[in-house]
C-alpha cells in the first residue's frame, strides 16, 4: 500500500510540477488547471449550470458511444475484482488502487449538472485498463467453473475473449466511420481555407461558432469574427498579440455566459461565412445559401440529426444507416453583392462625378469664346 501510494505521490509531482511552471508562465500567476475545472464545474453551485446542463445518464450514453461494451465491463471492475478476491489471489489488492481514481472521477464529474466528453479524459486509460481486469476475472472463473466438465475450457476461453474483441473492434469501426461520414463536414471545409485567394479576408461565423477548430485552419492574414445568432452566451474574445497576449485579461470578458456584443460585427462586413442549412430559419439565422448575394464555393453533407434515427446516427451500419438518416448542408458561402457591389457603385460615382466634371469644364472653355466674341460686338 505504501509503495502504490508512494509512486502515485511521485506521478502526481511529475505530471503537476511541469504544468504548474508552463503556465506560471504564461499567465504570470501560479495556477492549478485541472484543479481549477473541478472547483468551477463541480463545487460552484451557480457556474458551470451557466453552461448548460445534461441528465444524470448523459456519461453512460457517452462511454458507451466512445468505448461501447469496454464501458459496460469497465463500470462492472470492482465488483468483479472484489467477488473475485473471495475466490482467488492471482489479482493483487494494488489493482484495486489503480481502479480507485476511475470511481472517484466518475462520482465527481456524474454529480455534476454541466457535463462534457472532454471531463472524461482523464481516466480513459483506466477505463480501458477496468475493462481487461474484467475479461482478466472471465476468463479465470470460466476455467475454473467448467474446467472440471470440458477437457478444452481453455480454448474456449480464449474463444470467449475473442468474441469480445469481435464485438468491440466492429462497434469501433462503425462509431468511427459514423463520425466521418456525418460529422466530416467542417474538417473537409475547413482545411480548404489555405486556397482562398483573397488577402485579408474576413470569415464570419454565426451559430457554427462551435464548431470552428483553430486559427490554425486559416490564412495567417485572414481574421475570424462573430455574427449574431440565436446562441446568447459568451463568445471566444480575440487573442491579443502582444507580448502579454496570454495573460492580459480582456475588459470584455466575464465568468457569467454572458452576451457580449462587442465581438459581433455586422454581416456587411464579412467576405466568407461558415453556415449549415437543416432546411430552418430565424430571424437571427436564416438560410444565407439561399440569400441574394451569397455564393456557396464549398459544401458537403452533415448529418441532421433532429430527423435520423438514434441507432443509424449513433453507428455507421452498412444498409440500415443510410436509409435512416437525414443529411443537411455544410457551406463555405461568399458575399459576392455587399460589399463587392457597393464598391462597384462607389467606384463608378466617382468615375461619373469626375466625369461630369470634365465635360462642363469642357463645355465651358468651348462657350467662353463666342460668349466673348458675342459681348465685344453688342458694344460695337
Amino acid at each position: 500500500v505504501v509503495s502504490t501510494q508512494s509512486t502515485g505521490f511521485i506521478a502526481l509531482i511529475y505530471t503537476i510540477s511541469p504544468l504548474i511552471l508552463v503556465d506560471l508562465m504564461l499567465y504570470r500567476k501560479v495556477t492549478i488547471t485541472p484543479l481549477n475545472i473541478v472547483i468551477y464545474n463541480v463545487f460552484n453551485i451557480d457556474g458551470s449550470t451557466l453552461y448548460g446542463t445534461e441528465p444524470f445518464s448523459f456519461y453512460f450514453y457517452n462511454g458507451f458511444l466512445n468505448f461501447n461494451v469496454a464501458f459496460c465491463l469497465a463500470l462492472a471492475a470492482l465488483p468483479c475484482f472484489l467477488i473475485f478476491r473471495k475466490f482467488s489471489n492471482d489479482l493483487k489488492w494494488s489493482v484495486c488502487y489503480l481502479l480507485m481514481p476511475m470511481y472517484i472521477w466518475f462520482a465527481i464529474m456524474f454529480s455534476a449538472p454541466h457535463k462534457e466528453e472532454r471531463f472524461l479524459y482523464p481516466v480513459y486509460p483506466i477505463i480501458g485498463f477496468a475493462a481487461a481486469v474484467v475479461l482478466y476475472v472471465i476468463w479465470k472463473a470460466s476455467a475454473a467453473c467448467f474446467g472440471y466438465f470440458y477437457k478444452h475450457m481453455k480454448e474456449a476461453s480464449i474463444l470467449n475473449i475473442s468474441g469480445f474483441f469481435i464485438i468491440y473492434i466492429t462497434l469501433s469501426v462503425v462509431r468511427i466511420s459514423a463520425l466521418g461520414a456525418y460529422y466530416g463536414a467542417p474538417m473537409h471545409l475547413y482545411k480548404d481555407f489555405y486556397n482562398i485567394p483573397e488577402d485579408g479576408a474576413t470569415i464570419c461565423l454565426g451559430k457554427e461558432w462551435h464548431r470552428f477548430p483553430s486559427s490554425f485552419f486559416v490564412p495567417e492574414d485572414a481574421t475570424v469574427r462573430f455574427i449574431r445568432s440565436e446562441f446568447k452566451g459568451q463568445l471566444p474574445q480575440r487573442y491579443y498579440s502582444s507580448a502579454n497576449g496570454t495573460y492580459a485579461i480582456n475588459p470584455n470578458q466575464n465568468d457569467r455566459n454572458r452576451e457580449e456584443p462587442s465581438v459581433y460585427i455586422s454581416i456587411k462586413e464579412c467576405d466568407y461565412l461558415i453556415d449549415l442549412d437543416l432546411g430552418v430559419e430565424s430571424s437571427l439565422e436564416p438560410r444565407y445559401n439561399t440569400k441574394s448575394g451569397w455564393t456557396s464555393i464549398k459544401s458537403f453533407p452533415f448529418l441532421n440529426a433532429a430527423k435520423s434515427k438514434t441507432i443509424a446516427r449513433a453507428f455507421n451500419i452498412p444498409g440500415y444507416s443510410r436509409k435512416n438518416v437525414k443529411y443537411g448542408t455544410y457551406h463555405l458561402l461568399k458575399q459576392w453583392y455587399q460589399r463587392r457591389v457597393r464598391g462597384l457603385l462607389l467606384n463608378s460615382f466617382v468615375v461619373l462625378h469626375f466625369s461630369a466634371l470634365v465635360c462642363i469644364l469642357c463645355l465651358h472653355h468651348a462657350l467662353r469664346g463666342p460668349a466673348l466674341s458675342l459681348s465685344l460686338a453688342l458694344f460695337d
